[in-house]
Order: structure tokens, then sequence, then C-alpha cells
């Protein structure tokens, strides 16, 4: 456990950039440091990075081991949350889509607590595919945060080191693809998203893909429904959306839990049951469905 210790009056600044020199020099993931906040300093619990105060600081860090298994991993060897599993029983949620879409908080959402790097910036803040595993309602989950794999301006051999990291990741169990969109923009580079998806995860990995539109309450501000914002989607969102059945969910990122996450594995459940079901047959040796 990392700890860096803080004295009063820092900035989040430059606590931040205490933390890149830290992975720089040490070569920890960012998420890997926990901040202590000076003794008698009123934390707002908003800061974008783990912190515990100085007087919890021991009660904080019995709590934090025996979450061990939110352990954060950049390999395919994760520690489990239930080590009488096999990997088959994981379920692994890919974040996918453009920077800014809300990718980290939506991972950030899914697990109950701010663990991937997550801020307003004018540049890509995920820089590499990271994962984290986690207990939902008994089912092994492990929320797969990447980068903006694909990016126009980044380099070919960039793209393919992203996506072999995340096959690596999301090796063992099912896996379904959360496309993540802002729902007050739709980007020229996200028209082609799903073909650039398929190029890089196979042909049939729109049958593995649901859409999840954050930034809900953009809406109710302009006094739309969800039926009013699909009824308005463009040409090439509505061939994205049918191309994946129909499926989506909604986030608020910013509000506080509401069912979202119950609504979003209640989906995810349906299409493992298929994805299984789809492995049944072609072990039996019917035709898959993927």
């Amino acid at each position: 456990m990392s700890l860096l210790v803080v004295k009063e009056g820092f900035s989040t600044e430059e606590v931040w950039q205490q933390i890149d020199e830290l992975h720089k020099l040490t070569g920890k993931r960012t998420e890997e440091f926990t901040v202590v906040l000076p003794l008698g300093h009123e934390h707002t619990g908003h800061y974008p990075f783990r912190c515990c105060e100085m007087s919890n600081l021991f009660s904080d860090m019995r709590r934090m081991a025996k979450e061990r298994y939110l352990k954060p991993t950049s390999t395919s060897h994760a520690a489990r949350p239930d080590e009488g599993k096999s990997s088959d029983s994981r379920v692994n949620l890919v974040l996918m889509g453009m920077s800014g879409s809300g990718k980290s908080a939506s991972g950030n959402t899914i697990l109950g607590q701010r663990i991937f790097l997550s801020e307003p910036s004018s540049s890509p803040v995920t820089a590499e595919c990271v994962a984290m595993d986690t207990d939902i309602g008994g089912r092994w989950v492990r929320v797969i945060d990447t980068p903006d794999i694909f990016d126009d301006d980044t380099d070919s051999s960039t793209k393919k080191q992203h996506v072999k990291k995340c096959r690596e990741l999301s090796e063992g169990g099912s896996t379904v693809y959360l496309l993540v969109m802002h729902v007050s923009r739709f980007t020229d580079g996200e028209r082609n998203i799903l073909k650039k998806m398929e190029k890089a995860f196979g042909s049939k990995v729109h049958e593995q893909t649901l859409i999840l539109f954050t930034r809900e309450d953009d809406l109710k501000q302009g006094k739309k429904s969800q039926e009013d914002f699909m009824s308005s989607f463009t040409p090439d969102l509505k061939k994205i959306f049918a191309k994946c059945g129909n499926r989506c969910v909604w986030f608020e990122n910013n509000a506080p839990p509401s069912g979202q996450v119950e609504r979003l594995m209640k989906m995810v459940d349906q299409m493992v049951d298929q994805i299984l079901t789809c492995r049944t047959k072609s072990w039996s040796g019917g035709s898959s469905c993927w």
C-alpha cells in the first residue's frame, strides 16, 4: 500500500503532480496511491484520488485490506473475489468509446467507488487498459477501462497494443462490451466506431455490445424523455443502435446510486445467458450464434 501524506493547504493539482511523479519514479500506477489528509482536515469527499484522513488512517488501511478483492490489475491474472469460482463464471465488462464520453466515470459507478482516474480534461486522461475485479450481487465482475483505442490520431502500433492488452484482460469468462456515448453529442469519430470494434475484436462483436448513454441529467435539463432522445437519433446512430440489438442503458455518474447498476447487470445477465447458450450449441455440434 503506497501512501502519500500531504500537508494543510494542499491543492488537488499539486497532489496529482506528486502522484504522477511518483508513478514515473516507482512504476506504480496512479490508482495505487492513497493520499493521507492532514489531521483535522475537513474531507469534502469530492477528491478525484483515493484518500483517507490521518485520524482514521489505520482503520481505513484495515478496511482497504479487507477490500483486496477489488485489487486493480493490468494483467490477466487478477485477484478474484471468490477463489473457489472458475474463470468461466466471470463477467468481463469492457468500456469502449471516445475520450470524454464517460468511460472511466461509468466504470467507477459500476464499481461503487472512485478507482479509475476521471476528471474534466481537454486531453485523454486514460492512457492504458486497466482492470478492476469486484463482486456485484454474488457475481464475479471484471470492469475494464480503456483509452480511446480508435482515435484516428493514435498510431496503428499503439492501437494494436491496446487491443492486445484488452484481449488479455478479458480472457476467461463471458465478455460484454459497453459502448459508452454522451447523450449531448454524437461526433464524427463515433460514426464508424462499431466497424472499428468489429475489425479489432471480431465481426460479431456487436452481438456482445450494448450502448451505455451517459449524462442522463442533460435530457432532464432539456425536458426530453429517453423516448424523445431515441426518436431524434441521427441515421448513423440509428444504425449502430439497431446493430447492437436496440440494447441500451442510461447512466448519470454524478448522481447517487439509483438502481442504474442493477438495471445494467440485469441486461448483462440476459446477454451472458445468450452467450452461454450459443457456446453450448457450438460445443454440441450445432451452429454457433456468434
